[in-house]
């Protein structure tokens, strides 16, 4: 862990960008429970009181670095066609990147989230989950278009769960969701609730 503070010249956007990734990496290094505003501005090249002068406190400054994170969660996606294929494969980009210090952060979030103001709580939350709703959503309007969705799948509550899933088994466990776990989210609980044919047809692994 870095101790000691170098300040540096940068302003700006440029400033914060190198901000959030120095909290991120710190997080990485020594979770969320050990990350101290000192250490992120050494880490940074930054005087600690620009971090002050930005974020009252560590949770403010974990949160903020969240969002600027969320934007790189999810890539561009459209679906092949392939329903099972396509929703492991956003599945399992949804679970590597939980992996990652951006995951560690976003648990350090729902930790303190009593201590959260609502509307941050509700940005950072449309950021993450927005994009990964819509996804689903893409696959399952393309697989209503094709037959193998059934429409009442669509409802927002259905769409929401393959990502709602690997959230909860995140938070809850500690450690993201492994291959074998998204096999069993598909098989035994996705697959059955929307495919067409009632999920009994699964695809081999490419």
């Amino acid at each position: 862990m870095v101790t000691e503070s170098t300040p540096g010249r940068r302003r700006g956007d440029d400033l914060e960008h190198a901000i959030f990734d120095a909290a991120l990496a710190e997080l990485a290094e020594v979770g969320y429970a050990n990350v101290r505003m000192e250490a992120v501005a050494a880490r940074a090249k930054a005087g600690k009181a620009s971090l002050y002068k930005r974020w009252p406190d560590r949770a403010r400054l974990i949160q903020a670095a969240a969002r600027y994170k969320a934007t790189e969660v999810e890539p561009t996606f459209e679906p092949s066609g392939d329903l099972r294929g396509d929703m492991r494969k956003v599945m399992r980009h949804i679970a590597a990147q939980q992996a990652t210090p951006f995951g560690e952060a976003i648990r350090g979030w729902i930790g303190e989230l009593q201590s959260t103001p609502d509307e941050v709580t509700e940005d950072l939350r449309t950021r993450i989950e927005t994009p990964r709703i819509r996804i689903f959503a893409k696959i399952y309007e393309d697989g209503v278009a094709r037959g193998t969705v059934k429409p009442e799948a669509l409802h927002p509550r259905v769409v929401n769960l393959a990502p709602g899933l690997l959230t909860h088994y995140f938070l809850t466990r500690a450690e993201s969701a492994t291959d074998e776990v998204i096999e069993e989210f598909l098989d035994h609980i996705l697959m059955p609730l929307i495919a067409a044919d009632g999920g009994t047809e699964r695809m081999e692994e490419p």
